[in-house]
């Protein structure tokens, strides 16, 4: 199937630079940089941060996919592939 990518407009673009800052300030709080990570980050110690970093991957996955299903319905309902 073709990717396609939505342009974000006003809404969408707030919507993304709110998402980054939660992300730079979780970075901060749970992450500390780590060149041998392939990530470049490993995980602070400690159990509340593991804690907190599996409920923002949970999070983070069922905004993704909530997302990846509304873009997918938004591509079948109003975009086809052009033939060349």
């Amino acid at each position: 199937m073709t990717e396609y990518q939505l342009k974000p407009g006003k809404l969408g673009k707030k919507v993304m630079d709110g998402y980054k800052k939660v992300e730079e300030k979780f970075t901060d709080t749970f992450l500390e940089k780590d060149e041998n990570s392939p990530t470049g980050y490993s995980l602070k110690t400690g159990k509340t941060a593991e804690k907190v970093t599996g409920a923002y991957q949970k999070i983070e996955d069922g905004v993704v996919g909530t997302y990846k299903k509304i873009e997918n319905a938004f591509v079948d309902k109003f975009l086809e592939e052009k033939e060349d």
